[in-house]
Order: structure tokens, then sequence, then C-alpha cells
């Protein structure tokens, strides 16, 4: 299993690699779009024949890489990958990949919302006992993204179910991005607001190194909210890449 996930992280590294030398081709291919904030979904999806790979690092050494293609026009498809204490000396933990799908249903028009609807499977901290994530995913979800006031100044509105035979399991969330001539980002969200005990604001920036492959960092939890070993104020690192076939 660990050499498995070696060789996926790995070739999903060197995809996005070598997407870097045709970077100037794929800029006029595929538009770079917030296809997530931080933990939640906006609308948009990557370009048919396009891609973005995203890894994120976070706290005892995790790692997530999470690649989505643009199979159909509208439609994406993807897995993730994560692996606990993966950074470090400690004995690496790695949980069996996860799918997500998304479909664009709209694309909005003057005051109407772009809309979509989609399942991520990837969710934080693996809970073998449980099995399932302490940190659920998103699961089934939909989404609503417009532009708002000023050019790139999006809002998102949503919700989502990751068990529906489980009470509470459907929540709502809410993000915010602006990014400015591809330069410089900022990032808000408020996920999971309808369940107290899991709700959490994350806050973030977003530096473009080019038009394609920017990075973030991101403060999950923020302030705390509620205590719990699950719910602990964390800081994220998070690069990403997009390009196109």
């Amino acid at each position: 299993m660990k050499k498995k996930f070696a060789l996926l992280i790995g070739g999903s590294f060197l995809f996005a690699l070598a997407g870097l030398g045709a970077e100037e081709a794929a800029v006029k291919k595929a538009t770079v779009r917030l296809i997530e904030v931080v933990d939640t979904p906006t609308a948009e999806v990557v370009d048919n024949y396009g891609y973005y790979v995203s890894f994120r690092f976070g706290s005892a050494g995790a790692l997530q890489a999470k690649p989505i293609f643009g199979i159909f026009p509208r439609l994406n498809l993807g897995f993730g990958l994560d692996g606990e204490k993966v950074l470090g000396t400690d004995d690496s933990k790695f949980n069996k990949p996860t799918l997500n799908v998304k479909y664009r249903l709209f694309d909005g028009k003057k005051l109407l919302p772009a809309l979509a609807l989609g399942f991520d499977g990837q969710g934080t901290l693996w809970n073998k006992d449980l099995d399932h994530y302490n940190q659920r995913e998103m699961g089934f979800y939909v989404v609503a993204t417009t532009e708002f006031i000023l050019p790139d100044l999006n809002l998102s509105i949503g919700a989502n179910n990751f068990d529906f035979e489980e009470a509470h399991a459907g929540r709502a969330f809410a993000n915010a991005s602006y990014v400015y001539e591809r330069t410089l980002g900022l990032l808000l969200e408020y996920a999971n607001a309808s369940d107290y005990k899991d709700r959490r604001f994350n806050f973030g920036l977003k530096y473009f190194i080019t038009p394609v492959f920017t990075v973030d960092l991101v403060g999950r939890n923020i302030p705390k909210t509620y205590r719990s070993e699950d719910r602990e104020t964390e800081r994220i690192v998070r690069l990403n890449y997009t390009g196109a076939f």
C-alpha cells in the first residue's frame, strides 16, 4: 500500500511539473479558477481537456494529493490520496483513495448564480475504528457561485450531506475569494455552518508563482470555536497547478 501510494503521489507531482514546461500553452487553453476555496467547493469546474492538481501539507506530516480532470464539458472527475505522518520520522499511515466528481448545471447569467452538483469523499484524520474521517468529507453537495460587486470577487453558498442515514449529516457552507490580477488572492470560508460542534472559519492567502501555479497559506478553525482534539487550529500549505492537454 505504501509503495502504491508513493507511486501515485510521485506520478501526480511529476505530472504537474511536466506541465510547467508548457505553461505558456496551458495559459492559453485553461483558465485559472478556484475549484475549491479550502475545505469547501465552488461551482467552478476544470475546462474540458484540462486538469487541476493540488498538494496539501497539514499538521503532523499529513499530505493530500488531489488531481481533478475535465473529462467532458461541465463534468469533472478526480480522486484523492492522503496519508498521515508522511513527513517526519514516524511511521507513515496511508488511507484508501477517495473519489470526487462535479457537474456544472448552469453557467450563471446576469443576477443568476452558476450552479453545480458534486460528490467529494476526501476528509481529514482517518479513524480506523469508526471507518470514516473524524473531520468528515463533503459527500454529496450542491453549490451556487456568483461574482459580487467587483470583478474576480466570488461568493458561494451551498449545502452538503456526507451520510443520508446518519442524523445531523446535512450541513451548510459559504465561501468567498478575491483574486487581484493573478498576483494575490484572499480566501475565506465558513464550513459546516449548521453544526455547532464542527463548524469552522478558515482564512487564507493565495500567491501566484506563475499564472497557473499557486501557493496557498491557510489557517483552519481560526479563531478556535469548539474544544476538541479533532478541531485544533491548523496551519496548512497547498500547492496548486492548473493545465491543459
